[in-house]
This record gives C-alpha cells, sequence and structure tokens, in this order.
C-alpha cells in the first residue's frame, strides 16, 4: 500500500509550545505555488509511505532523491526531518542516541534554511513559512521531550508564527490549521506545568485547539491524516478512552499496514486495563509479524515494534493470572533483538519479580542485576538496586502498570 504523501505531514514535526505573537495580516496578490510540486509526487509519496511503515532506509532514499531533483524546495528537507524524529521516537520517546539527535537539530535548520528562502518571494511565501514553521515546530516538540524548555518555547513561538502567516497569505491552505491547533493544544495543555517560562504568560485555548484541529482534519489539503493522529494522542493521555480507541481503530483501518498505527490501539487497551483485549491484539501483531517475507533483504516491518509488543504481552499476561505465558513474553522481550533497550530492561525488572514470587531468590537477583548493565529507563536502576536488597514478594503490588504507553 503506497500511503498518499498529500496526507502525510508528520503529525510530530508540526508540534508547537509556546505564546502567540501579534501578526499584521499580509495581502499577497500573487498566486501561491503547490507546497507539493508534481515532479517530487511520487518520492515524497514513497517516502512517507516508507516513514508509516518504519523503513527508515528507504525513505530516506526517496527523500535524497527528490533533493537532487529540486535541491531549492523546502518540501523534501522538511520530510527528512520528519523521517528523522521518527527513526528516533518511533519506539518510545524515552530513546537517547545523541547522534541522531544532532543529526535531527542540523536537518531542522536546513529545512528552516531552504524554507525561509521560500519567503522572499511572494509566489513562494506561503509554502516558505508552512515548511519553516514546521521545521521550528519540529525542534519545539524535540526540546519538550528533553525538558530543554527555554529552548522549546523560542521554537515553538517561531513556528506558530509562522503558521499563522500561512493562513494570512492563503487562507485556502489549511494545512496550517495542524500546526496552529498544536500549539494551541499544547499551550493549554503544558503551558501551566512550565514554571520557568511563567514570565511569558504561556496559555492556549484547548477548545479552540480541537477546533482547528478538525478543520485539518476535515478541510485541509494534504494534513487529514495527521491531525486525526494527533487527536487520537490527545484523547489517549487525557484518558478519554472511548474517543482514543474510536479513533485507533480508524487508523489501524486506514493503514493496517503501518506497525506504529496498530501499536495504538494496543496502547488504549493497556490504558483502559482490558487485559484479554490487550493480549489478543498484541497476539494478532505477534502473527503478522511473521506472517510475510522473512529474508534479509525483505523485513516484515513489523518486527521493529515486536519488543514493545512482547513486553505489553507479558503485561496484559501477567494481569490476567497467566503466570507461565506472562513469563514466557518477558523472556521473549529479553531475547527478541532491538534498537531502543527500554521494554527488555523492563522485561528483566518482571522476570527477576516473578522469580521472587516463586520464591527463586538467586534468579531474581539475577535479573536485577542484569538490569543495571543496560541504560537506566524509568527509574530501571533505582528499582532494580531496590529489588536486589528487598524482594518483591515482600511489596508486591496488585498489577503492573507500564511507563510511556503513548508513542
Amino acid at each position: 500500500m503506497r500511503f498518499n504523501f498529500k496526507r502525510s505531514l508528520c503529525w510530530a514535526a508540526c508540534s508547537f509550545l509556546a505564546s502567540s505573537a501579534s501578526v499584521f495580516a499580509q495581502n499577497h496578490a500573487e498566486p501561491q505555488v503547490d507546497p507539493f510540486p508534481q515532479k517530487l509526487e511520487a518520492d515524497l509519496s514513497a517516502g512517507t509511505t516508507a516513514v508509516y511503515m518504519l523503513d527508515f532506509k528507504t525513505a530516506r532514499k526517496h527523500f535524497e532523491r527528490a533533493i537532487e531533483i529540486d535541491p531549492d524546495h523546502p518540501a523534501a528537507y522538511f520530510f527528512q526531518l520528519m523521517e528523522i524524529w521518527y527513526e528516533l521516537t518511533y519506539d518510545s520517546l524515552a530513546n537517547r542516541n545523541s547522534q541522531t539527535e544532532k543529526i535531527l537539530e542540523y536537518q531542522a535548520e536546513l529545512a528552516s534554511r531552504k524554507a525561509e528562502a521560500y519567503t522572499k518571494n511572494p509566489k513562494t511565501a506561503a509554502v516558505g513559512y508552512l515548511y519553516w514553521g514546521g521545521a521550528q515546530g519540529a525542534k519545539g516538540w524535540y526540546h519538550v521531550t528533553r525538558s530543554n524548555w527555554i529552548r522549546a518555547y523560542f521554537a515553538g513561538k517561531k513556528g506558530y508564527a509562522y503558521m499563522q502567516k500561512v493562513l494570512e497569505i492563503d487562507p485556502k491552505l489549511t494545512d496550517a490549521y495542524l500546526g496552529v491547533g498544536m500549539y494551541e493544544y499544547y499551550a493549554a495543555t503544558l503551558g501551566p506545568t512550565l514554571k520557568a517560562l511563567a514570565s511569558f504568560a504561556i496559555s492556549g485555548d484547548k477548545a479552540e485547539a480541537v477546533r482547528d484541529l478538525t478543520i485539518a482534519q476535515t478541510q485541509s489539503r494534504f494534513v487529514r491524516f495527521e491531525a486525526a493522529y494527533f487527536l487520537w494522542n490527545a484523547y489517549a493521555m487525557e484518558g478519554n478512552h472511548e474517543e482514543a480507541h474510536r479513533r485507533a481503530l480508524e487508523l489501524k483501518k486506514s493503514f493496517p499496514e503501518s506497525p506504529l498505527f496498530r501499536w495504538c490501539e494496543v496502547c488504549v487497551l493497556l490504558q483502559e486495563k482490558k487485559w484479554h483485549d490487550a493480549l489478543k491484539v498484541c497476539e494478532e501483531y505477534s502473527a503478522l509479524t511473521f506472517s510475510g517475507p522473512q529474508d534479509e533483504n525483505a523485513r516484515n516491518p513489523f518486527h521493529k515494534l515486536l519488543t514493545k509488543i512482547y513486553y505489553h504481552a507479558g503485561l496484559a499476561a501477567y494481569n490476567l493470572g497467566d503466570i507461565q505465558r506472562a513469563k514466557t513474553y518477558f523472556d521473549k522481550t529479553i531475547d527478541q533483538e532491538c534498537e531502543f533497550q527500554g521494554w527488555k530492561v523492563l522485561a528483566y525488572l518482571r522476570r527477576g519479580e516473578i522469580f521472587d514470587i516463586e520464591n527463586k531468590r538467586m534468579e531474581a537477583q539475577a535479573k536485577y542485576r542484569a538490569v543495571l548493565k543496560y541504560p537506566d529507563v524509568y527509574d530501571s536502576h533505582k528499582i532494580a538496586r531496590r529489588r536486589i536488597r528487598k524482594s518483591y514478594k515482600d511489596e508486591q503490588e496488585t498489577e503492573w502498570s507500564s511507563p510511556a504507553l503513548v508513542p
């Protein structure tokens, strides 16, 4: 399935956090160029499809070819930024890769420079501000995930202002409502928590954000899918399980080949503590992983999130009281190759806790010590050291939860 690039601007790369600045209306009589020129369509479409399939190598090839075709147009540079963002965060926002993070920041600046050049010409100004705003928004959201609030503020402020300019120059380019709506949402939900930026008086309107995002979902030319995806993410984070589940099913139906969008349903089911349904969907995902091409050169895309799926299948099985199945899935998590080590670390903790429940203290401590060999994620080192000193059985909780369910 090839996903239409005209519906495929990266939702994350348009995220904004900042207070708004007044922007004076500009009346441009000049007709605006298409943000997605036909000569780039094939590569942008194929590259974006590959991103949602988590096939980053193929995506890079297509975006690099689009740059070769038109090295001045900002589109492919922005799409490359989108690909780098997903490569860094597709499994968890907790992932840390210093090399990829440096590439992301470099690409954001490169995309911004290319887009800024387009703002100098009245015929291309809206296109320039669209991609300039998107690139700055990507920087802002990246800094939010790293708690770099001041840098997030200034990047987001630029991004939001540029998206407003898009609508002032070309009101028909309603794709910009995605960025505007996302800014409003994050300003409303995150702003009050950012005490470090209190002097900037960050504020947002959540109802207005939903309105703008709905416009993007129903009226935009290019970002309807991303608006729907962002709204799913927002409802999931807010705990509106019914609406989040409905939107997750829509995402899954619209692009069933995407591992990322299939995860959306698993995420909501885990949040709802519907352990039986979550386990069933995880097992369906696992079956899909081994149903397609398995040779080295045509790997099934579902492998990319298999470690995460195995871990959460184990979590669901444990909460159903099926300890043997839980052990099997946690062992699979530990054995599965992966790029992000976080789920493997948590599986070591869970296996150690099960050994404690079974009164196998030496085996339990071995698992806890294994945790200390990996990077510290979700306070794993602190928990492991506590478990080494004191058996989990002595402080056993009624159920396990899982951090970072929402990607």
